[in-house]
């Protein structure tokens, strides 16, 4: 959806995708905005599984990252170690390598529900430090994901 109005919605008025592609990461995702490339933010409630994450540990490039925690509690891994995070904390991730992050819901049974707005630049390079992985972003378009370490040379099939 391409934000041309005012928007007022609430959490219980989106239907929730939900994702849970390994026994790591299980989380209900609810888009407020669309991510479509036009708009220059995007707005996303999401729902974590207790001692579940959303995605993996990373950084981003090219855009911001402003998490609310509403509810629950959470463990969130830095570059400078683990801090608790729960409802009522505001985090920002300004997009460089000393703002990688990835958070875990830390409670057994209670889920860490949180509102994260980002800023929707293009493109947006995602580096994974963890897997050697980089995201690629440009667009809205599907991501496409590559090792670090898999260089070819520039002139390669030109």
């Amino acid at each position: 959806m391409s934000l041309k109005k005012i928007l007022v919605t609430n959490i219980n008025q989106i239907e929730p995708k939900h994702v849970s592609p390994n026994e790591i990461y299980e989380f209900d995702r609810y888009d407020v905005s669309g991510l479509l490339h036009e708009n220059k933010c995007t707005v996303t409630f999401y729902s974590l599984s207790p001692g579940k994450s959303n995605y993996p540990y990373h950084y981003h490039t090219s855009n911001e990252e402003v998490f609310y925690i509403i509810s629950g509690q959470g463990l969130l891994e830095t570059p400078a170690g683990e801090i608790s995070v729960k409802g009522g904390d505001v985090i920002v991730f300004p997009p460089c390598k000393d703002a990688a992050h990835r958070l875990k819901n830390s409670s057994e049974n209670e889920m860490l529900v949180y509102l994260d707005v980002d800023t929707n630049n293009s493109p947006d390079v995602v580096i994974y430090p963890h897997t050697n992985k980089v995201g690629v972003f440009v667009n809205g378009e599907f991501p496409k994901f590559y090792k670090q370490d898999s260089n070819i040379p520039y002139y390669e099939d030109e």
